[in-house]
Order: C-alpha cells, then sequence, then structure tokens
C-alpha cells in the first residue's frame, strides 16, 4: 500500500470515529434517553396517596412531587424561595408583590402552564387546593401542610392567572410555607360555584390519588405496584423543562429494602438497576464515593451540637413569668460564666471528632447556622482548636489546678464553691455517631484539666433530663429546615425556656439562655418590611455574632448528605439538598 493510500486510510477511520463519538456525544430526542430507578429503601407496600397534601410517606412524596406543579419552589443554588421569574423550574408563581403591611400575597401566575389533559393550570387550581388544604383531618391533610393551614388565613381569585393570599402572621418566613402543591380542580369535578361545600369525600376516594391521569410536571403516572415499585413516563409536554426538553424515557421508584443491598445493585451499574441514589445514609458513603459512580457530597440539615446548661440545676425556672417578664435563671456552677464556655469550644479538636466520630462526613459549624443556609455568615469563623487559649480563659475565670492532679479546681470562679472540682456529666444518646463523640470531648476537655463523665441513656432517658433542665451537658441533634429560618427562637429565645418534669409543653431552650438583643433580633429578621433578603441577611448575621459570643451550645458539626449517579447518567448536576432539580434533563448514555 502506498504511503498516499495509507493517509487516506487514516483520515477516513478518524472521520468514522469522529462521526462516531459526535452520535455518542448527542442527547437523545425527548422522552427517549432511558430509565431514572431510584433505590426506595423505605419500600412502597403502604403506598400513599400520590395527592400531594395526603401524602406522608417517601414513596409518594419523592414520584409524587415529580408529576405535581407547585405554587413557589426552591432555587437550588440559594435554597430560598422563589417564583418562575428568578428559576424557572415549574413554579407557577412568576412573582409576587407584598401589601405595606405584609399580610397580603398577590401571585402572579405564568400562562403558559398545563395539565396533561390540556387544560390550563389558573387560579382555580390554586384556590381549590387551599379549600382542601382547609378540611385538615376531613381529607386526612398530611401534617407537613399543617402549617400552610395555620398560616394562610383567606384566598381570594382575582383572575384567571392572579390570586391573592391573605396570610394570618405578617412573617417572611410565612411564604416558605405557602410553596403548596397544586392539585387540578376539574380533575375532581369541583366548580367555583360550589366552594368549600364541595363533597370532599369524592376527593379522597378519587382515582387521581392511587391512578392520577391529570397531572403537569417532568413525569407523568404510569402504573404502582405497591412493594416493588412507582413507574412514571416522560410528560414530554412538559411546559417548564430544564434543558429545553424531557430527555428521560422514564422514572422508577424501586424498592430495595437495604442501604447494603441498594449500594451492591447501585455499582453493579447493570441495566434495570437502580441508577440514582438519594441521599444514602453514612454507612454507605465510602463505598459510593470510591467507585466509579458520580458522586457529590455536600453539607446537609441534620446538625448536632452541645447544650450547655447555663442556669442553675437544681433551681429549674421558666425564661419568662406570667406577666412576661424576664425570669433571673441563677447560674450553672461551671457553664454560668461564659469565659468557660468559650474556653471549652477552644478546648475542642472539631476535626478529630469529625474525622474519628462521623468518618470525616461532616462539616464544621460556626454558630448555630447549617453550611448550606442563605443567611450563613460570610466572614465568621469557628473558634480554632487552641488548648492555651483554652487554659488562659480558664485561668482567668478562677479554675485553675492548684494542687496538680490534673483536674482544676475553682480559685476565685464566679459560681462555684471554693475548691469544687470542674467536672460535669455529659448526657449522650448513643446513637448516630454521637457516643464517640462524648468519647472524644472527654478526652479532649481531659487536655485542659476538666473532667467529663459520659452518661449514654435511651433518647427519652436523655430528653427526660433535658425537658427538667437539670441536666450538666448534653450531644444532642436537630433537623434544619430548607430554606434554613434564621429565626431560631424555638432553640435560644426566652420563650422557648420553659422546663417541665413531665416532658409536656417543655420548650426547646434547654440552655435556659437568655439574651434580650437575641430575643430582639429572631423577632425583627422576620418582620423585615417587603422580607427584602439581604436585609434579613444582615440581621441573621447579627444573630450569629452574638451566639457565637455567648456560646449557649458548643457547636460541633452538620452531617453531609450524598447524591450519587451511575457513570452512564449525563447531565447530573446536583447542589447541597437539591439532588434532583434538573432530573428531566438526565438521560443515560448508551
Amino acid at each position: 500500500m502506498s504511503k498516499f493510500s495509507r493517509i487516506i486510510g487514516l483520515v477516513t477511520v478518524l472521520a468514522l470515529l469522529l462521526v462516531s463519538f459526535s452520535v455518542m456525544a448527542q442527547e437523545p430526542a425527548p422522552g427517549q434517553g432511558g430509565v431514572i430507578i431510584q433505590g426506595n429503601t423505605r419500600g412502597s407496600a403502604n403506598l400513599g396517596s400520590f395527592i400531594q397534601i395526603r401524602c406522608s410517606g417517601v414513596d409518594c412524596r419523592d414520584s409524587g412531587g415529580l408529576m405535581f406543579p407547585g405554587l413557589l419552589g426552591l432555587d437550588p443554588a440559594t435554597l430560598t424561595i422563589v417564583g418562575a421569574d428568578t428559576t424557572d423550574l415549574g413554579q407557577l408563581a412568576l412573582n409576587w408583590t407584598l401589601s405595606e403591611d405584609g399580610k397580603v400575597y398577590t401571585f402572579n401566575l405564568r400562562q403558559d402552564a398545563f395539565w396533561t389533559d390540556g387544560e390550563p393550570i389558573t387560579a382555580e387550581d390554586v384556590y381549590f387546593t387551599w379549600l382542601a388544604i382547609e378540611q385538615g383531618e376531613a381529607v386526612q391533610l398530611s401534617a407537613s401542610y399543617g402549617t400552610a393551614q395555620r398560616d394562610i388565613e383567606s384566598m381570594e381569585i382575582v383572575d384567571d392567572y392572579t390570586i391573592a393570599v391573605t396570610v394570618a402572621e405578617p412573617t417572611c418566613t410565612v411564604v416558605n410555607n405557602l410553596a403548596i402543591p397544586v392539585d387540578p380542580a376539574h380533575a375532581f369535578g369541583w366548580d367555583p360555584s360550589v366552594g368549600m361545600d364541595f363533597d370532599w369525600t369524592v376527593y379522597v376516594n378519587h382515582p387521581q390519588n392511587t391512578e392520577p391521569t391529570v397531572t403537569a410536571g417532568a413525569f407523568k403516572f404510569t402504573r404502582a405496584e405497591p412493594g416493588t415499585a412507582i413507574y412514571l413516563e416522560a410528560n414530554t409536554d412538559y411546559y417548564a423543562p430544564t434543558a429545553g426538553a424531557v430527555l428521560p424515557s422514564g422514572f422508577i421508584f424501586l424498592d430495595v429494602l437495604d442501604d447494603t443491598v441498594l449500594t451492591e445493585r447501585f455499582l453493579s451499574f447493570q441495566p434495570g438497576e437502580p441508577n440514582f441514589v438519594f441521599e444514602p445514609p453514612a454507612n454507605q458513603f465510602a463505598a459510593l464515593r470510591d467507585s466509579e459512580a458520580q458522586y457529590f457530597q455536600a453539607p446537609g440539615t441534620v446538625w448536632h451540637y452541645m447544650a450547655l446548661n447555663l442556669a442553675d440545676p437544681a433551681a429549674a425556672q421558666n425564661g419568662f413569668d406570667a406577666d412576661g417578664n424576664y425570669v433571673d435563671q441563677g447560674h450553672h456552677p461551671i457553664f454560668g460564666d461564659v469565659r468557660v464556655r468559650q474556653a471549652l469550644q477552644y478546648a475542642m479538636d472539631i476535626n478529630e471528632i469529625i474525622q474519628g466520630a462521623q468518618n470525616g462526613d461532616a462539616t464544621a459549624m460556626v454558630a448555630g447556622t447549617i453550611p448550606s443556609a442563605f443567611s450563613l455568615h460570610p466572614t465568621l469563623e469557628r473558634r480554632p482548636f487552641d488548648l492555651e487559649a483554652a487554659a488562659a480563659l480558664l485561668d482567668e475565670a478562677g479554675w485553675t489546678d492548684a494542687d496538680g492532679n490534673g483536674v482544676r479546681e475553682c480559685n476565685g470562679c464566679m459560681y462555684a464553691e471554693a475548691g469544687a472540682p470542674m467536672a460535669f456529666t455529659l448526657l449522650n444518646p448513643g446513637s448516630s455517631g454521637r457516643e464517640d463523640v462524648a468519647v472524644l470531648i472527654q478526652a479532649q476537655f481531659a487536655k485542659v484539666g476538666v473532667q467529663v463523665e459520659v452518661q449514654t441513656l435511651d433518647f427519652n432517658g436523655m430528653y427526660d433530663q433535658l425537658e427538667a433542665q437539670t441536666y450538666d451537658a448534653a450531644i444532642a441533634g436537630w433537623r434544619g429546615g430548607v430554606p434554613f429560618d434564621p429565626d431560631q427562637r424555638s432553640f435560644f429565645g426566652t420563650e422557648q425556656d420553659i422546663f417541665s418534669t413531665t416532658g409536656e409543653g417543655a420548650g426547646f431552650n434547654f440552655p435556659s439562655y437568655q439574651n434580650e438583643q437575641l430575643d430582639q433580633l429572631m423577632r425583627e429578621v422576620n418582620l423585615v418590611p417587603g422580607c427584602d433578603l439581604e436585609a434579613r441577611k444582615q440581621i441573621a448575621y447579627q444573630i450569629q455574632e452574638i451566639l457565637w459570643e455567648d456560646q449557649p451550645y458548643l457547636w460541633l458539626y452538620s452531617l453531609d448528605s450524598a447524591y450519587v449517579a451511575a457513570p452512564n447518567i449525563a447531565n447530573f448536576d446536583p447542589y447541597a439538598s437539591s439532588g434532583r432539580w434538573n432530573m428531566d434533563s438526565w438521560y443515560v448514555r448508551q
């Protein structure tokens, strides 16, 4: 063969390879991109209603959320509630205006949204859904929408694509609870002239509950086999695809009831097996992270902390009296002094704790706000691990080791008896790695002469002591919401400093922490005129600075979450707490 022929042959081969690569890289036609299969470890044997305000389980929520639109939506990048003008992800409201008194939200709805039967989505559908929410127990309303029932005082249809919502209280977080899913009113035979007098047993017993034929999301219902799987198919007429078209051919919510088995099946990367894992438990992170899968890990919404009792544990009192006046709480003999609390934060090696107790799958907290929150302080830094700084503060607070026995004693301290050892009991529920946290803290604090006795209790036993406010310190956790609420009066507000020896009526301000300025700021952050986001952030930053200074908790970490897709899933692009935001643009590479 001549040199010229060989060159021609090489060019031909390269051209064919380029054509082949182009075909492989080309996105599929709408609805032809293969099936997304998500594992469901909780099972669907007791499948709830696909009507979202009646759904209380993961199965009907995760699949139903792909079929029904919401009045408002979550911006995946900022984790704030927005309208479609901000991020066109299917929200029905383009935007809204707020009355001067902060009580009336007027929503302007998009006019390009349609149900799968071709009917337009209008203000009547939103109004009908609110009427259903108002029925409460009569429609077996999910507890998730109890806040919407409480917050919405009334609704008024202004015109086909405008609806006015009057809320009970003019707070900035109330808009979070207006992000309600919307039902097709016409599918249930509802007529506006009937209003609330509709026969709601029709709603509860309607086929939309188990076999919804009128939907409006990126996917539509095919069939459900409780105990096996839920099958959806692409809605190629979806009005708001994230990338121009709905690409997957379908979605399957497949029951795989064991976390380890789900991981093994996923990692086989075989057709028909799960190709997407949503928020696996932490004990599966390593296997998934170390595989060929597309792995995304970010701070989640669950966070752990070490609560300190700031008040006299022998004389628990409510934070306010019957007239709303602040009540002196006395002082815990050790933690009543803020210098001690700050010293213990310095003495905590959070990196050792995260690595040792959570296998590195957590993110250190700074001051009570989860790392993914829109209101996270941009410059405030956690007190670093610094044993010298810890020792200096303890010395200054009058806790010294005069006899050299390795345990500090009160020598001029503020609230303990002279000579009392610096020793306290740390309660621990023995779950989620927190038993290891307690042991590590015990060893770390011993380095600065602080003696910790770890007492492991069951969950109820520990919370009995927290609610009675008779404890010294405890390791516990909270689950934050999305969007994160900078008003944390539930945890740190004086109004929630309510002790109870029976558990009934107790508040969540276990430390008996009082700070009038903080109480005021946490009220103000949700009463900002017009709910201006930047103005709310500035107040939230002040809240975090006060909590950083006062240390009612020793800050630990937020647990990480993960989202994992098979190597052949294209366009997988998760955000923290938003792993499926653009699932309609995914497809399975062949």
